[in-house]
């Protein structure tokens, strides 16, 4: 009897035991990261001055782009030995300093500081003093003016810049105290679109239009005493089996002379979604 008692013991603990695992254990699975195409290298040709036989002189940057958890975190500048930039991002991918190098020496730095979740404004540092603060404005989120203070104690404006935009997301124009650019675009993928915003912002129409959905197809250029424009540069644009841009050639539409060029290739990385 006491062999049996303790052997229906042992079998009610197991069978406790096993009820126990199935109604108090939960398997929490982490989202599969997601592959993601993003920009390996870009080449920029642009137009930087003339000689003395009014030829156009042009320069050359070719980028090459780290990330690290989805984001930027270096670009490198190909062309020059030891012309590089890092990228810092705190807990909410919000980016927060760029520290920014030359012949592999620090040169200068950027903080960044914001209002929610909206950037507000940038210092810019050099050896040890603030040469440079740059203000963002919003309009529903998009950003609608900017502005760079050339002396940071008054705060004085250098150069203010205004962004108008079309429905679709897609930048119509944007103007400082001298010119007008107003912008015509494809249907296609801009290389941009779905990287961070705070870099977008930062980096527009330095690297590419990257406040813009889709890809440039023409820029009509005005002075702002006359609503004729003075240039109009036609983009002529190339694009792989998934639509993205390979190449981009803007041209004046009067001389055929070349304005700017974009070269592009890209790679994929692995992100973590998110919950």
């Amino acid at each position: 009897m006491n062999n049996k008692t303790i052997l229906l013991n042992i079998l009610l603990i197991f069978l406790w035991g096993c009820g126990s695992d199935n109604d108090d254990i939960y398997i929490i699975s982490k989202p599969e990261p997601k592959p993601l195409k993003v920009i390996h290298h870009l080449s920029i040709k642009g137009w930087d001055n003339i000689d003395s036989n009014y030829n156009p002189i042009y320069t050359t940057n070719t980028f090459e782009f780290s990330y690290e958890n989805g984001q930027v975190s270096k670009l490198t500048d190909v062309e020059k030995v030891g012309s590089y930039s890092d990228f810092e991002y705190d807990k909410e991918k919000k980016l927060i300093k760029i520290l920014n190098y030359d012949n592999n020496i620090l040169d200068s730095s950027v903080d960044f500081y914001y209002s929610g979740n909206l950037l507000s404004y940038t210092t810019t540092t050099e050896k040890g003093e603030i040469t440079q603060i740059d203000k963002y404005n919003y309009t529903q989120n998009l950003l609608t003016s900017s502005e760079t203070c050339s002396d940071p104690e008054s705060c004085s404006g250098l150069n203010p810049i205004t962004y108008t935009y079309y429905s679709t997301n897609n930048l119509e124009s944007f103007s400082d105290q001298n010119k007008k650019s107003v912008f015509l675009y494809d249907l296609k993928i801009n290389p941009f679109k779905e990287y961070n915003p705070y870099f977008k912002i930062i980096t527009n129409n330095y690297l590419y239009l990257t406040l813009s959905h889709n890809n440039p197809v023409s820029e009509n250029v005005y002075s702002n005493s006359t609503s004729v424009a003075y240039r109009t540069i036609i983009y002529t644009i190339t694009y792989d089996n998934e639509n993205y841009p390979l190449t981009v050639i803007g041209k004046d539409a009067v001389t055929d002379r070349l304005w700017v060029s974009y070269t592009f290739d890209y790679q994929t990385i692995m992100v973590d979604q998110e919950k």
